[in-house]
């Protein structure tokens, strides 16, 4: 992905004046992502031609699950903005962000875990919202993965054997419940026995 140094130089030495946090440009050696007990955020600033959010996430889930993502961009494409979402990633902001707003947005994603902050225009918005939720909206992955959870095996299991990461693993179960408007693998399993999701 190729981005604009200024841009990114630039939030790299903003970011670097505040209190307490810790900045490592792309470009220059750093430590291993996750390492050490401080929360990471890695921040992605895309171009307006990126199609691909999921295959930038991706990556960076792998290798720190515990990592958190926030996504910069001038798309106000709610397809692409939609990718956003379902990518694992934890925000969504615009390039123009004001500093205060993106120093809340990575206070917010590390104190309330499961919360995804979105900044985009109001059209894009509006054509994200969802139609009706049920288990006909899995994908072919998500019901593989639901399929095993009802034979009871683990996530560790699943990703081995899906040959996926766990942190995978976890984010389409993420999915999937919010699909079904569930909350654990029990309600789950049982919503989608009820309706013959799982039937061969």
């Amino acid at each position: 992905m190729s981005t604009t140094p200024l841009l990114r130089h630039g939030l790299a030495e903003l970011l670097r004046k505040v209190p307490g946090f810790q900045v490592h440009d792309a470009d220059a050696p750093s430590p291993e992502l996750g390492a050490g007990t401080r929360p990471c955020t890695t921040i992605l600033i895309t171009d307006d031609d990126e199609d691909s959010p999921d295959a930038l996430v991706e990556p960076i889930l792998s290798a720190s699950p515990r990592s958190k993502v926030i996504v910069l961009t001038d798309s106000g494409d709610h397809l692409f903005l939609g990718k956003v979402l379902t990518s694992g990633a934890h925000a969504c902001l615009a390039k123009r962000v004001q500093l205060d707003e993106l120093v809340s947005t990575i206070m917010t994603v590390h104190r309330e875990d499961g919360r995804f902050v979105l900044s985009a225009p109001v059209e894009a918005v509006r054509r994200l919202r969802p139609g009706p939720a049920g288990p006909g909206a899995l994908t072919n992955r998500e019901t593989e993965i639901l399929r095993l959870v009802a034979a009871g095996m683990r996530n560790r299991h699943i990703s081995r054997r899906l040959f996926i990461t766990e942190a995978t693993v976890k984010r389409h179960l993420t999915n999937i419940y919010g699909k079904l408007e569930v909350t654990s693998r029990a309600e789950a399993v049982r919503k989608v026995v009820e309706s013959d999701l799982l039937r061969d």
